[in-house]
């Protein structure tokens, strides 16, 4: 059964497709992901490390940018990605 799902190659984020564990292996479309935290079914998961202020990436375009640094396997959202249409900082 598909963990989750990549929407573009240029993504460094996934769509879970079922809750995630910590310590769940994910081995598919040539990755493998130890999941870092707790991950809910529909929100998404870093699969590549991702700097603090660098562009989250999904369906090839960025939505977004880190506001920490994200390991991969750790649990991408509203505590550590601030969405670019909302955001009143400066991006690079």
């Amino acid at each position: 059964m598909r963990k989750v799902l990549i929407l573009n190659s240029a993504d460094n984020i996934a769509v879970c497709l079922a809750d995630l564990a910590i310590g769940d292996v994910i081995s598919q479309d040539d990755i493998s992901i130890t999941v870092g935290s707790k991950i809910p079914r529909g929100h998404k998961i870093a699969t590549k490390p991702i700097s603090k202020d660098d562009g989250i990436i999904k369906y090839g375009e960025r939505m977004g940018h880190a506001t920490a640094d994200i390991k991969v396997g750790e649990h991408v959202h509203i505590h550590n990605v601030l969405g670019d249409r909302l955001s009143t900082e400066q991006v690079k």
